[in-house]
């Protein structure tokens, strides 16, 4: 029975939406700038705990963890700008924190310095090849192909899947990306790993990847 309260949503919200079109206009416009604009439940959260932590910044040059807190406040709100200033003052006082380069890496891609943020990401694998699962490198490989370097995006993904193995999400990317490069033997093997993963990972995370897995087998079938 759980499993159909999808479709009896869709129903109601599909008769809602045709008595206020403006509504739902107004809410497919949010789903399409859910990259630009911050989750709401998230900025609700940040916006409670800002005012703390920035008093705690001030009162305290040398706190390190509040600086990276808010550093990470700041990227989940996508200000990567204002993020970025307090990465780089909590990297005056610990130059060498693996997870600080990583934010600074983020906070560069995502203000649109794709060149710049890839220095911070390699410095912080060097520092910690295990950080957050391989994360970096997934940054990273974002950060070249916005820079049309494909082969290095390749080898930063793959690097990436090798830590984790659990995003299909990466796979299909992986897949596109030698797909791009004319290695279609290795875009089919990497499509396959994405649907053999789906099979192995929990209802949480499939509810997560399921526009992936469906990219997946659109994929499949045109390779």
């Amino acid at each position: 029975m759980n499993g159909y309260w999808a479709y009896y949503a869709l129903i109601l919200l599909s008769s809602y939406a045709a008595q206020n079109p403006y509504l739902a206009g107004g809410v497919v416009l949010l789903w399409l700038l859910r990259g630009v604009v911050p989750d709401p439940v998230v900025l609700w959260r940040a916006l409670g705990r800002l005012g703390s932590m920035k008093a705690q910044a001030a009162a305290n040059p040398a706190n390190v963890t509040v600086r990276r807190d808010l550093a990470r406040t700041y990227l989940e709100l996508r200000r990567p700008r204002r993020a970025l200033v307090f990465v780089l003052e909590a990297l005056e006082r610990d130059p060498n924190d693996a997870e600080l380069l990583y934010l600074e890496g983020v906070a560069l891609l995502r203000a649109g310095e794709p060149e710049a943020a890839l220095a911070p990401l390699v410095r912080a694998v060097a520092v910690d090849p295990k950080l957050l699962y391989g994360e970096p490198y997934r940054v990273a490989a974002e950060a070249l192909l916005r820079l049309d370097r494909l082969e290095e995006a390749e080898d930063a993904l793959e690097r990436f899947v090798e830590k984790n193995g659990s995003s299909i999400g990466t796979y299909v990317q992986l897949a596109r990306v030698r797909s791009q490069r004319g290695d279609r033997a290795g875009a089919r093997e990497a499509v396959r790993e994405a649907v053999a993963t789906w099979s192995q990972i929990p209802a949480f995370a499939k509810r997560r990847e399921v526009l992936h897995w469906l990219h997946a087998h659109a994929l499949r079938a045109w390779l």
